[in-house]
């Protein structure tokens, strides 16, 4: 298991290295809603070239017995919102290529959810370390039902709104490379 994992490592850090193309910002949305795990983000890639990048491109997913399978997988390119066609998906991850012309952006919207089985809840940040630069900036949010407990969470948010069933944590960086992924680890609260 663990010659796959580092695999898969390889393969992701050789199919994104591209001097060229920068992945320079997210903006990312969790949400932990009965045993389920939901991820809604903008994601921000640049062609610093003067020529048109197309560039395979994997995400992962945690891999852990505390998860189950990813389910509603979607991404759509938010400047000319197309829905991505060429998305393949597998156990550890899904594939994609993103196309962007010579000196621009491209933001690309990826979403979906994933069953928890243990209280646990994982997104992957330190694949960001294989671009070889920090983010430029980063906005996450967290949305946290009332009746559950956090128990422990990778990353201290800077902040926090409380409404009525709900908590919501914000956090926002600058030049941020993440050392560690974003964990949490929640409980039921006891009535």
């Amino acid at each position: 298991m663990k010659k796959l994992s580092i695999l898969f490592i390889l393969f992701f850090i050789t199919d994104i290295f591209s001097l060229d193309l920068q992945f320079f910002r997210e903006d990312l949305s969790f949400e932990i809603k009965e045993d389920h795990f939901y991820v809604d983000g903008l994601y921000y890639f640049r062609n610093i070239s003067n020529k048109e990048l197309k560039q395979r491109l994997i995400y992962p997913f945690p891999q852990d017995s505390a998860y189950g399978k990813v389910d509603s997988l979607f991404m759509i390119n938010v400047i000319d919102s197309t829905i991505t066609t060429n998305l393949q998906i597998g156990d550890k991850g899904a594939s994609f290529t993103i196309q962007i012309d010579p000196d621009s952006t491209a933001v690309y919207r990826i979403g979906y959810l994933q069953e928890l089985k243990d209280k646990k809840a994982e997104y992957i940040l330190t694949t960001t370390q294989t671009w070889g630069r920090p983010f430029e900036q980063v906005n996450y949010t967290l949305t946290f039902p009332k009746e559950l407990s956090l128990d422990s969470i990778s990353y201290m948010p800077d902040s926090l709104r409380e409404e009525s069933n709900r908590y919501i944590f914000f956090w926002y960086k600058e030049n941020f490379m993440p050392d560690r992924n974003f964990i949490i680890h929640f409980s039921k609260k006891e009535e």
